[in-house]
């Protein structure tokens, strides 16, 4: 079979008289026009004589078109649709495209079915009619539809058929672009099982619970500027009730704390240029090879007072830190502070006069002096 099909190529017909052979067998009305281009061979057919043309493809000896490859649409626009059939020849190694323009237009296009001939063009005609809407004359059967659900609406392949545009969106989502007909009205769908669901109240709810429990931060002011403090205009969590204060108190202490340390390590740097220079000044009097103990008892002396003033400066401000924080808790509490009751507070051990039986102006009684 392969020698055969190798011995026949060199019998293989040019486009031009394969042509010509179509227009004498069938009449110079069948054949319209004919397209040869990235090789291969289109013929344009009369879309009466569709069939007549397939048949005289496959049973002319010379052209010996045997083998059915595809059928498939083309939209046209305005000027309804195309049908394509592609056959090819085992014999010879060459493959023609026959081309016709469907009766009917838009609105009812309607052709010749190939089934007749080749029986592969069956389910190639069943998709065309499911993605174009062309319908195939003398087709044993094109419903039911096999590439969309039964009761799809429309022909995906159209190119006037609305498609919904898809944008990428960050969670939960917004709403699906308005799917559109050919009227410009808006096809309402009701939801299916599978559809993705936009954002529920409840996710709504979380997402402002999100924003308060997260407020933007305000940016850093000036040295110098007044911190406005937005407790009236904060907002009021739906759950709770809580409001989300200012932050004046807390930026006010935050900033005494940082003067606190950066005087003490001011304090400390002080301190260190003070040992060394008097180090250098050390260094600088005594001869080469040689060391005053009295200048160097001077040097020791001078870094041990910077190391104490040093100490005393930190002892100092964790001293004022205590106090603060006890006079505070003090004051919310509404009792005398540890360091008050030791310059002096008395304060009961056993929780009151009025447990010992004393009266309330301080006097004894009778049976207490007994």
């Amino acid at each position: 079979m392969a020698g055969s099909v190798l011995a026949r190529r060199d019998r293989a017909l040019t486009p031009d008289e394969q042509v010509a052979l179509l227009r004498d067998r069938l009449g110079d009305d069948a054949v319209l026009d004919v397209t040869d281009a990235y090789g291969v061979l289109t013929v344009h057919v009369d879309p009466t004589r569709w069939v007549d043309v397939a048949e005289r493809c496959r049973d002319e000896e010379l052209l010996a078109y045997d083998l059915f490859d595809s059928v498939f649409g083309i939209d046209a626009r305005d000027e309804g649709f195309d049908v394509v059939a592609i056959l090819y020849a085992t014999s010879t190694g060459t493959r023609v495209a026959l081309r016709a323009r469907v009766p009917g237009g838009r609105d009812e296009p309607v052709i010749a079915s190939l089934t007749g001939l080749f029986r592969g063009a069956d389910w190639h005609e069943r998709e065309t009619w499911d993605m174009f809407g062309i319908e195939f004359e003398g087709h044993p059967g094109l419903a039911p539809r096999i590439l969309t659900v039964e009761n799809f609406e429309g022909w995906p392949l159209r190119k006037d058929f609305p498609l919904a545009t898809r944008a990428a969106k960050p969670w939960p989502g917004v709403k699906e672009p308005a799917e559109l007909d050919e009227d410009g009205n808006v096809i309402e769908r009701e939801p299916r099982l599978g559809d993705a669901p936009g954002p529920y109240e409840l996710d709504k709810a979380m997402a402002e619970q999100a924003k308060l429990a997260n407020p933007t931060p305000e940016p850093a002011t000036a040295s110098g500027d007044a911190v406005e403090d937005r407790a009236e205009d904060a907002d009021q969590a739906a759950d709770s009730g809580a409001v989300l204060a200012g932050d004046t108190e807390l930026e006010a202490e935050r900033a005494e704390a940082q003067a606190s340390d950066a005087a003490v390590d001011a304090a400390a740097e002080t301190a260190t240029d003070e040992r060394d220079a008097a180090e250098q000044r050390v260094e600088e009097r005594a001869p080469e090879g040689q060391t005053d103990p009295d200048a160097a008892s001077a040097a020791k002396d001078t870094a041990d007072d910077a190391r104490k003033r040093q100490a005393e400066a930190r002892a100092q401000k964790a001293a004022e830190r205590r106090e603060a924080a006890e006079a505070e808790a003090a004051a919310a509490t509404g009792g005398a502070t540890a360091s008050e009751a030791e310059r002096g507070g008395e304060a009961s051990e056993d929780g009151g006069a009025g447990q010992r039986g004393d009266e309330p102006d301080g006097t004894d009684t009778d049976e207490d002096r007994s």
